[in-house]
């Protein structure tokens, strides 16, 4: 089921895509559009900080398990860079809950699992928009000192 179309005078949000898996990639950036986001997708969590410093989104939508710069790395680091910290960040995983804790834990707004449905995608990202960033505490992955 598709959700209502968007209003034309609510403001579209510009979503940052992080995704390393190209059919993932063009469906989920479909999805997004469809759903009347504006959308720059990339491919690792390297691209998606340059990106970023050069054209903040409203919000990440990210892949957790990517190479190169991961999505739990790159909440990290955008929740320590003071100027980044309050930019919603919404992690997608297919490893369940453990992993969506995780993603928590290192300062996501919002974690969802894959296959993802649309109407859920926009539900979480409009919720993540509304409310003020997750709290970050020290950076530290919890299991990462063990």
């Amino acid at each position: 089921m598709f959700p209502p179309p968007i209003s034309i005078s609510m403001r579209r949000l510009n979503v940052l895509l992080v995704e390393d898996d190209a059919d993932a990639r063009a469906l989920y950036g479909y999805m997004l559009a469809l759903a009347g986001y504006r959308v720059k997708a990339v491919s690792n969590g390297l691209e998606a900080f340059a990106e970023i410093q050069v054209n903040r989104p409203d919000v990440i939508v990210t892949d957790i398990s990517m190479p190169v710069l991961s999505g739990l790395d790159l909440i990290v680091a955008v929740r320590a860079n003071d100027e980044l910290a309050d930019l919603p960040v919404v992690a997608i995983t297919s490893f369940g809950e453990s992993l969506r804790e995780e993603a928590r834990a290192a300062g996501a707004t919002d974690a969802i699992d894959k296959p993802i449905e649309l109407a859920r995608m926009r539900e979480v990202i409009d919720a993540a928009v509304s409310r003020p960033p997750a709290p970050f505490v020290s950076g530290v992955i919890e299991g990462e000192l063990e």
